[in-house]
């Protein structure tokens, strides 16, 4: 059974990808500086992160008006936080490991992956087809 809390956290989450989507967008080379502390001051590839963390906020919201219906999207969102940390580390810091990315890791990935199984296997247990 789908819980309100549930609906909360992807309204919530919606809403920081959204937000953390456009400062990406804005200010690449801050966030490069931020995470590298330094060592990097451009790269390219903060633009399509923009549009990845865009695009999991969208299904995020989707998924907060019908989460039975667009369970897969819930799926896809869990999995996008799961790899978005590698995709962070390999291409993004090239493989270098920093506190700052620890802690970026934390609060933008991970700290999502519990609440989002939660969600998912309420959803995927759920019998009802009334697609709420």
């Amino acid at each position: 059974m789908v819980q309100p809390w549930m609906r909360g956290v992807l309204l919530i989450g919606a809403f920081y990808n959204a937000a953390w989507s456009i400062f990406l967008f804005y200010q690449p080379d801050s966030y490069i500086k931020w995470m590298t502390e330094s060592a990097q001051q451009e790269n390219s590839l903060v633009f399509y992160q923009a549009i990845g963390v865009a695009v999991v906020g969208i299904m995020m919201f989707l998924a907060m008006l019908k989460p039975l219906k667009y369970k897969w999207m819930i799926a896809l969102v869990f999995i996008a936080k799961l790899s978005g940390g590698l995709f962070a580390y390999f291409l993004l810091m090239q493989s270098q490991f920093t506190k700052k990315f620890l802690f970026h890791l934390l609060m933008n990935d991970l700290v999502w992956l519990f609440p989002l199984a939660a969600i998912l296997m309420a959803v995927y247990s759920n019998k009802n087809s009334d697609n709420q």
